[in-house]
């Protein structure tokens, strides 16, 4: 699931694709659980937060719900306000469709929760995604 969404943010976010230094060397925008020190922001983390796996009377499917904590950061609050709406759109897009090179087919997804801050010690504006997704 994470190589998808990887995949989708990249794809239909322009400021989460990778992006070629000068010296020749791709920077990511997209980091499980915390970033490298000093990558250039915009950039995104994440982080599981639960895995739901489905039971029926005959056992396990192989059908889950995970939990994901997107953390969008940013040096404007303008620039996470926006980037963080266009995460937004792009989750709320894709129930019943099918995501990434592998074609994951998303059931249904919730936002449990939006919200934002700023970090004080990194001196950025951090807009915070809480969603579980249904595949």
């Amino acid at each position: 699931m994470e190589t998808a969404l990887r995949f989708e943010l990249k794809n239909n976010i322009s400021e989460l694709a990778a992006t070629t230094k000068p010296d020749g060397t791709v920077e990511e925008h997209i980091f499980p659980t915390n970033a490298p020190e000093g990558v250039s922001k915009p950039y995104l983390v994440y982080t599981r937060i639960t895995t739901r796996k489905t039971k029926t009377l005959e056992g396990y499917t192989d059908k889950e719900a995970l939990s994901y904590m997107f953390s969008i950061m940013a040096n404007k609050y303008s620039e996470m306000k926006s980037l963080t709406k266009k995460v937004e759109d792009l989750l709320i897009s894709m129930p019943k469709t099918s995501i990434g090179t592998q074609q994951i087919y998303i059931e249904d997804l919730d936002i449990n929760n939006i919200t934002e801050q700023y970090e004080h010690e990194m001196g950025v504006n951090r807009g915070i995604i809480d969603f579980t997704i249904y595949y």
